[in-house]
């Protein structure tokens, strides 16, 4: 079940290569390879808005650029990937795989073949996309996590970075007064310092004013919701039809979990033991 042609990246490759990958083709990683396509990182999601001011990636920015986004978008990926990737060969089974991912705590794990070259790679998404019918007869609220750690309307592009880069989340709900008013993942953060909306953010190019900006600017206000009596089946089908990866819980108009693509990835991992 592994995505084949993989969409790679050079190590040498500039930042904004890397941006303009994932925002037009929806991907929160790209393997990084050198020309034989032999695999030497990776670079997520996570890892830009680490970047771009979320945790200590800033540094570059800072210290070398100066805040000028134009400058900052030039620095190589190899500055940021990751290099010690987990990964998998095209001879092992899915089980593997899966339990990879959750023992380390990965969304993707790249296939490669006998000389270490991508073959493919196997999300999170992929897993629920074959496997969802074996998730059955628990519900939501078995699940989900009930102590959401969320953020505020009012909260700055930066308050939310460092948010998810300290605590290692993807998402968080923008709530006020318990009531559920948006989301902000980390693709609407890196949509934030592509140049369009840059410059929209900040005429002179600066990362500083960007990270200024409410991310009531920058959510998903029509946020897609699960109910807490739901089954787990019918929630990998939710995010698949909808291609999210996370499903805030609502009861009675209030927030009261969050419940993801890794959850149920969790689930498949246990149900296999059972």
């Amino acid at each position: 079940i592994a995505n084949r042609p993989v969409v790679t990246v050079s190590q040498r490759a500039p930042i904004r290569e890397a941006v303009k990958l994932m925002l037009n083709n929806g991907f929160r990683r790209l393997p990084v390879v050198m020309p034989n396509r032999s695999l030497v990182g990776i670079v997520t999601s996570t890892d830009l808005v680490n970047y771009f001011g979320g945790g200590d990636f800033f540094r570059i920015v800072d210290e070398k650029h100066f805040g000028d986004i134009y400058s900052s978008m030039e620095e190589p990926l190899e500055s940021i990937m990751t290099r010690n990737v987990i990964r998998a060969s095209v001879d092992e089974t899915m089980i593997d795989v899966l339990e990879r991912m959750v023992v380390n705590n990965v969304g993707a794990i790249p296939i490669v073949d006998e000389n270490d070259r991508v073959y493919g790679i196997i999300t999170e998404r992929d897993i629920l996309r074959f496997m969802a019918d074996k998730i059955v007869g628990r519900k939501v609220h078995e699940v989900m996590t009930k102590d959401v750690i969320v953020t505020y309307p009012e909260a700055t592009i930066r308050d939310a970075a460092q948010t998810m880069v300290n605590l290692g989340f993807r998402r968080l709900p923008v709530v006020e007064d318990g009531f559920l008013h948006g989301i902000v993942v980390c693709m609407d953060i890196i949509r934030a310092f592509d140049f369009k909306n840059a410059v929209k953010f900040s005429p002179r190019g600066s990362i500083y004013d960007i990270l200024r900006v409410p991310v009531s600017e920058i959510m998903t206000k029509r946020v897609v919701t699960i109910d807490p009596s739901a089954d787990l089946g019918s929630v990998a089908a939710v995010m698949m039809r909808h291609n999210i990866g996370a499903l805030p819980v609502i009861e009675d108009g209030e927030l009261i979990g969050i419940i993801t693509e890794r959850d149920l990835v969790y689930e498949l991992v246990l149900e296999s033991y059972r």
